[in-house]
């Protein structure tokens, strides 16, 4: 199944580094043909008449000439558009577009450049009026123990749900005690994410919903009763957390547990038989002291939405006795929990921890019982504790930090002293994410990781609407809407990540409400107003891909790295659903405001680059800064013709790990810029000394580093099969363990769907050995096309000592190295159990030959500006006339491959020339070449200055 166009990863142009505004970028090669529109990017959600609108077009390359217009109906209502060149973005040439003219309401506008077309978009009088309804839809569709029909009345929002995430009400048996002996009634909550866990550490979301009501009440479209309940349907959502809580609190005297348990991807209702008392109950565990601080908050917070809104008769008058009491309750419980968090500080801090600990939802706590009974001893403590923060305290609100969102909550009864600081912190994030979304043109916080990008941006979008409201800041106001124009869908990839919002919604959510996720015939969810988390640093599925990157790719294809792009959960909804409402309360406010940091881009190494050993880091500021330093040590960079350098060594660090560069400068104000890059560190050249290990089953291993169970996939002919890691006879190995049901029954472990890059190595070698003389192994890769039984015909007999196989790979000469997947299998030769113990796997390759030479090296013009094209040239030779693996350049730490100057000539021993071209930016850079014919040591010549760019 290929993917959609908008699902493909971005194929890096190799022959240019240039930065993503227009101020400080290089050019692309100007001897190069025009380029084509690739994608034109808007928001799908549409945009408010009034308001600042942007959308981009992604192109191969620089578009000359160009015809840009926005249609609707067939009739042109914006005849003339200006692009503006933003330069190479993650290898894409990238133009931004001004739509801010376009104020007359209406359905189906496309924006069409070069004749390519963008998804079609409203403009409306208030645009994020019409997605309130499915943030509060996506919390209940989420709702445990209760049947989704009963939440979710037919019409509820403007996006309809897919049937299939209908459920039943399911968990009704929640929860056992920890050792079963006891049950507690804790059925309700929000199943955590996909999964069915709920999660005590994840309990503050509730908080935000309060606070998303209690900020914006004075907007009537925030107090919208979409069930006609008579309350407003986010003090609804909030009440449904809250309650929950409560019941918690009851436990243990406000000790707050987990209830884990992810489910099959099958209905709740199905997991267990939802008969409290019986043995497949869930039961509590993971105490954790840092929940009950967050849920101490979260009741307070609600308790102040309820009263606020029956003093403005919000709620319902045969409703409104109701909720008072329910306030009432709120108050105790959150004392309650606060105060047990207070006795317990040595508690395990328990799931989803925050930053600093236990003081950090202590804050929240505090602030938010201040704010509701307004006793001095709550203040004092949130006033010390505030008191000691610094900038680097401060990240943004969500699970692992809520010092910003008490900050801001604070702000308006503190001391004046008090008010001061809480401002410039909070002054100081707001310039951090201003700076950090300013790298490229798209207002994306520049923090891409092994996991969407899209929960920080989204927690960041929430603090800065709350920034906005304290202070009216118009610049971060539109970059708030920038930030939410890029995750409706205003991104390279063109996709909206909010499902069943725009034409190019995602599809394919990792939730197990959807029991087809495995069947290669599904169409993919509508979970309304679900926001999934979207880009990560490269695709999980391939080490060698460049980043960012994002594929809309269904579960059967991706079983265990799904999760990593399209996880939803209900912390990644909050910071949205915030932004929402605050974006209601203040549509068309004006966002003129112009004095924005001093723009830092890191010109070297880009993202998605390659590096090894020392790297150079160049930073090439738009404007006067007083010093550039560089990592979380603040290591002043050296400065030189406006570009400053720094280094930064990834010795030591595992193969394909990611690494995140941080620079910061300082304004002539004495504020601060923030920049970031993000590489891959990349493996050694294989050689006989540099074998590629894949799980040493210690933490080691390009599998083994990921810190995750190799797993019994299949069972032929019944059986079951364990995986474990032991420390055994003093090492940390894999216990495979097989219990058959007969002497034929065949057990088959492998690491999830990971493949692997083998490129260049002759062997994969396994050093174990079985305590079980039935036991036989082999051992299979797959490239994806075809198994291939590496360890032989015959399955193999280990001994029960340590014993070191080397399977032969060019026995394979079909086999397509380059993304292999492993299979481990165990058969008895009786119906007896047995189990082999593994201490190492790696590809490995043995010492032959000679080794080869690297000579007329060199570099031509010496000297230059950044659109000077600059050649690299080596000259490889192998007495033994073996081709190279590859001749790679490592400029200033990154890595790149030669291309062959004559692929006609296949003569290695008498001299075969490697030629690279690239455009470079400013400052004086450094290489060398490396190379390798895989059967002897590396060869790399010494480390040259040069060229000079000007």
């Amino acid at each position: 199944m290929s993917s959609p166009p908008h699902a493909r990863s971005f194929r890096r142009l190799s022959l240019v580094a240039v930065l993503a505004a227009a101020a400080v970028s290089l050019p692309a090669n100007p001897a190069r043909a025009a380029g084509t529109v690739e994608q034109v990017a808007v928001s799908q959600a549409g945009y408010s008449a009034g308001s600042y609108k942007v959308g981009y077009v992604v192109a191969t390359d620089k578009l000359s000439p160009w015809t840009c217009r926005v249609v609707r109906d067939g009739a042109v209502v914006l005849p003339g558009c200006v692009l503006t060149d933003h330069g190479v973005v993650w290898g894409r040439r990238v133009y931004s577009v001004d739509l801010s003219a376009l104020a007359q309401p209406g359905e189906g506008h496309t924006l069409e450049v070069n004749g390519v077309s963008s998804p079609p978009f409203a403009v409306a009088p208030s645009v994020w009026d019409r997605y309130k309804d499915e943030m509060t839809a996506f919390y209940r569709v989420q709702r445990a123990s209760v049947a989704t029909a009963e939440a979710y009345p037919a019409g509820y929002s403007s996006v309809t749900p897919s049937a299939k995430v209908f459920h039943g009400a399911g968990y009704l048996d929640d929860a056992a005690s920890a050792d079963g002996s006891a049950h507690h009634d804790l059925t309700g909550g929000w199943y955590d994410a996909g999964d069915y866990g709920k999660y005590g550490g994840n309990q503050w979301v509730g908080g935000e919903i309060a606070l998303a009501y209690l900020r914006n009440e004075s907007a009537p479209a925030v107090r919208f009763d979409n069930d006609a309940n008579g309350v407003p349907d986010l003090l609804d959502e909030a009440r449904f957390g809250a309650e929950y809580l409560v019941k918690m609190a009851a436990v243990g005297d406000g000790a707050m547990y987990d209830v884990r348990g992810n489910g099959t991807f099958a209905p709740p209702e199905t997991q267990t038989d939802n008969v409290p008392g019986t043995a497949d109950d869930r039961r509590i565990g993971g105490l954790g002291v840092g929940g009950s601080a967050k849920a101490a908050g979260t009741l307070a917070a609600t308790a102040r939405a309820i009263r606020s809104a029956l003093e403005t008769g919000a709620i319902a008058a045969d409703k409104a006795a109701g909720f008072a009491a329910f306030a009432e309750t709120c108050e105790r419980t959150a004392i309650t929990f606060h105060d047990y968090a207070a006795a317990h500080p040595d508690d395990p801090i328990g799931s989803y921890s925050t930053r600093g600990g236990l003081p950090n939802s202590m804050l929240y706590a505090e602030v938010e019982l201040f704010l509701l009974t307004g006793e001095p001893e709550y203040g004092r403590a949130a006033t010390q504790k505030i008191g000691a923060l610094t900038f680097e305290d401060l990240y943004a609100t969500n699970y692992w930090d809520l010092r910003p969102l008490s900050l801001a909550e604070f702000h308006p009864v503190a001391d004046t002293a008090t008010k001061a600081r809480i401002k410039d912190l909070l002054t100081r994030q707001a310039e951090y994410f201003l700076s950090m979304t300013d790298d490229t043109p798209y207002g994306v916080f520049n923090q891409f990781k092994n996991f969407g990008v899209n929960e920080p941006h989204a927690s960041y979008l929430g603090d800065m609407m709350r920034y906005y409201e304290l202070f009216g800041d118009q610049r971060v106001l539109r970059a708030v809407l920038k930030g939410a124009y890029w995750v409706f869908g205003a991104n390279p990839w063109n996709t909206s990540w909010v499902s069943g919002v725009g034409a190019r919604h995602v599809r394919f959510l990792h939730t197990r409400l959807d029991a087809e996720s495995y069947d290669q015939a599904n169409t993919g969810v509508v979970v309304p107003g679900a926001m999934v988390s979207g880009p990560n640093i490269r695709d999980p599925q391939d080490v060698r891909g460049a980043g960012p990157w994002y594929a809309d790719r269904p579960l059967w294809q991706d079983s265990s790295q799904q999760w990593r792009y399209n996880e939803y959960s209900i912390s990644i909804q909050a910071g949205l659903l915030y932004t929402i409402m605050g974006l209601i309360r203040f549509n068309d406010a004006p966002t003129t405001g112009t004095r924005m940091p001093i723009r830092l881009p890191v010109t070297s190494p880009l993202i998605g680059d390659r590096v090894t050993g020392e790297v150079t880091v160049f930073a090439q500021p738009a404007g006067t800064l007083t010093g550039v330093d560089l990592g979380a040590e603040h290591a002043p960079m050296a400065a030189g013709d406006g570009v400053y350098t720094g280094t930064v060594s990834v010795e030591g660090a595992q193969p394909y790990a990611n690494q995140r560069i941080d620079v910061r400068g300082v304004q002539t104000n004495g504020a601060h810029t923030h920049s970031s890059t993000h590489v891959t560190v990349a493996p050694p050249p294989p050689t006989p000394q540099t074998p590629l290990v894949y799980d040493d089953f210690g933490g080691g291993g390009i599998w083994g580093s990921q810190n995750t169970s190799w797993v019994n996939w299949w069972n032929n002919h019944a059986g079951v099969g364990v995986y474990s890691r032991q420390t055994i006879d003093g090492r940390t190995a894999g216990r495979f363990f097989h219990n058959p049901a007969s002497a034929s029954s065949q057990a088959k472990f492998q690491p999830w769907h990971h493949s692997v890059d083998a490129s260049g190595y002759r062997y994969l070698t396994f050093v174990m050995k079985s305590p079980t003389p039935g036991t036989r192994i082999w051992v299979a890769l797959h490239d994806g096309v075809r198994a291939y039984r590496v360890s032989g015909a015959a399955s193999l007999a280990v001994p029960d000592t340590w014993t070191t196989y080397d399977f032969d790979l060019a026995a394979f000469p079909e086999l397509d190295r380059r993304a292999v997947k492993m299979e481990i299998w165990l058969q008895q030769t009786a119906d007896v159990d047995g189990e082999v113990h593994i201490d190492d796997i790696s590809f490995t390759s043995k010492g032959e030959g000679s080794a080869p030479a690297l000579d007329a090296v060199g570099v031509s013009p010496a000297t230059g500006t950044p659109t000077t094209a600059f050649t690299f040239t080596a000259t490889y030779t192998d007495p033994d006339d073996r081709p190279p693996f590859s001749v790679d350049l490592v400029l200033d730490g990154v890595v790149r491959t030669m291309p062959e100057a004559a692929p006609s000539d296949t003569t290695y021993s008498d001299g075969k020339v490697y030629r690279l071209k690239l455009w470079l930016p400013k400052g004086a850079h450094s290489y060398y070449v490396r190379t390798t014919d895989t059967t002897s040591p590396l060869v790399r010549t010494s480390v040259r200055t040069g060229p000079t760019v000007n």
